[in-house]
């Protein structure tokens, strides 16, 4: 009979395994933690190098799980059952950050807030315009996207925007988009829009709490930019 072949990565791997039940992923390095997710789907192959290249192929580590099936494909070591278990992952981890951030959190929060929006726009290649209804407690009762592409060029319709308030029985509302471009600043046409929109929902009895882009990583407040402009005004 013959001898059964030996899986010459098991004691790599039970090792991990002992480490990650012991500190979890505390310490680990972005490699090592991909080699070890791939564990569960590359059954005896090293994934330590397959880690390598799929970080470095898709430029980082998060890059991994917004990549395309087709792009994860084209990279050695990587199959059609490897390729569809990431692409699996990144959608379990959006839904997973979608639904932690999504209820009774108060959007306001300096960590809920950014946190929210970025997951929100995590992966969006093109521009979105969402508007976000909020209870009394600031809680989010309802999200909508109302427009997508340059906000520069899209149609804002602004009874369409306090409807959609009215409707959920909104106290507040954060209106958001982000910007492709990594741009972290309003623009003219931000600003406009913004107090054409608060305008109208200060007539609905709806309380505009702030328009936030994001762009580049980060979240900037277009209130806030407003307020800066009118202090630099004010001083010259």
């Amino acid at each position: 009979m013959a001898e059964k072949k030996k899986n010459v990565h098991e004691g790599h791997r039970k090792r991990m395994r002992e480490d990650f039940e012991r500190d979890g992923f505390n310490n680990w390095h972005d490699y090592k933690v991909l080699e070890y997710m791939l564990h569960r789907v590359i059954r005896r192959a090293d994934t330590n190098e397959t880690a390598h290249m799929l970080i470095d192929e898709c430029g980082g580590f998060a890059e991994v799980f917004r990549a395309s099936k087709e792009k994860l494909t084209d990279i050695m070591g990587i199959g059609e059952e490897t390729a569809s278990y990431i692409r699996e992952l990144g959608e379990f981890l959006h839904y997973y950050n979608g639904v932690r951030y999504d209820v009774n959190r108060l959007v306001l929060d300096s960590d809920s807030c950014e946190n929210y929006l970025l997951n929100l726009y995590d992966g969006v290649e093109r521009e979105n315009f969402y508007v976000i209804c909020l209870d009394a407690q600031n809680r989010i009762i309802y999200k909508r996207r109302m427009f997508e592409g340059s906000f520069e060029s899209m149609d804002i319709d602004i009874t369409q925007i306090v409807r959609v308030a009215v409707k959920c029985d909104a106290s507040y509302v954060v209106l958001s988009h982000n910007h492709p471009s990594g741009i972290a600043h309003a623009s003219n046409a931000d600003i406009t829009a913004t107090q054409a929109i608060e305008r109208a929902l200060v007539l609905a009895g709806i309380k505009l709490l702030d328009h936030i882009i994001v762009a580049g990583g980060k979240c900037v407040s277009v209130r806030n930019e407003c307020a800066a402009a009118r202090a630099r005004k004010r001083r010259k």
